[in-house]
């Protein structure tokens, strides 16, 4: 897309912002290598890296239906468990997520986006002599459970392919958003994901809270108001955001795909062998940050259900004009 002066003062183009995160598509490629070649370096970087695509499957949530009570008063923290449409399920290998996912990437974004990441964590092989060049226990642990999920294969021209998918799937899903100025900002990021559960601007949303010189997201500021934790929103967000879309996707137990996926990104969790996403963010967050979390994504999966509810009321009137 060109940019192109128009007689409103807008641009032809997608916001200025959104620049760099989708240039970042090709980095997260290259920092998934890296990673792998020295995880301790990687852990400060914002590195999409390998991850075990188990976890339970479950629904995209395109009703948002509210939840009865918070994740953690359940007793199974964030990450929920809807579970119906096999994503991502325990003792998944690349091999068997391929299977199941690969003949739906065109037509289905979370399949795609699940592809996307799986290929990612395979698109540089694992080095023969990891088990002594590793620095760290999450070094170990990650390059363990990476030589377990791709066995030995190498998927760099598909982690391409399923990048400039991805990129081709955003704009045409954000083609409104070629006439918004650059006043717009990451608004339209944080809107987005209240207005659908697209796995993809979940975690871009997810990425941007917290970028120097943007503005920040207002979601769940009365919930950390009066309280020692509002420096913190910007992460509650993010988890909140990660969390909902463990519920939709699955991944995110013990050795899953999501949960060694974050668990090497900044913030660096550490992966931890047999640890589940939601046992790494309860040993960051206190039991009272983890209930400020739970509510953040009530208020989510709320708004969702708001917005669907008033689309399906007007639709009838929109489809009779």
């Amino acid at each position: 897309m060109g940019t192109v002066n128009t007689s409103n003062g807008k641009r032809n183009t997608l916001p200025w912002f959104l620049a760099p995160c989708l240039l970042s598509l090709a980095v997260l490629f290259r920092l998934a290598g890296q990673a792998i070649a020295d995880p301790a370096r990687s852990a400060s970087t914002p590195a999409v890296d390998s991850h075990h695509g188990s976890g339970e499957a479950t629904r995209p949530i395109a009703s948002a239906r509210r939840q009865t009570a918070p994740p953690a008063a359940r007793g199974h923290g964030f990450s929920g468990h809807l579970n119906p449409d096999g994503y991502l399920l325990p003792s998944d290998d690349f091999s068997a997520i391929e299977r199941r996912l690969a003949d739906r990437v065109t037509y289905d974004e979370r399949a795609l986006f699940v592809m996307y990441h799986a290929a990612g964590v395979c698109s540089t092989p694992v080095k023969p002599d990891w088990r002594k060049t590793a620095r760290s226990e999450s070094g170990r642990t990650f390059s363990a459970w990476k030589e377990s999920f791709c066995h030995g294969i190498t998927t760099h021209d598909e982690s391409l392919a399923y990048a400039a998918m991805t990129l081709e799937s955003f704009q045409k899903r954000h083609e409104d958003w070629n006439d918004k100025s650059d006043e717009d900002g990451n608004h339209l990021i944080f809107e987005a994901v209240l207005d659908s559960d697209s796995p993809e601007d979940s975690a871009l949303a997810a990425d941007m809270v917290d970028v120097p010189g943007l503005d920040k997201w207002a979601l769940g500021l009365q919930d950390v108001e009066g309280t020692t934790h509002v420096a913190r929103l910007p992460r509650y967000q993010q988890v909140a955001l990660q969390g909902i879309q463990c519920s939709e996707l699955g991944g995110c137990g013990p050795n899953d795909l999501m949960t060694l996926w974050l668990c090497v990104r900044t913030p660096a969790l550490g992966c931890q062998a047999g640890a589940s996403l939601d046992d790494l963010w309860a040993n960051e967050f206190a039991p009272d940050e983890i209930a400020i979390i739970a509510r953040i994504q009530q208020r989510i999966l709320d708004e969702r259900s708001r917005r669907l509810a008033a689309g399906a009321s007007t639709a009838p009137r929109d489809a009779a004009r």
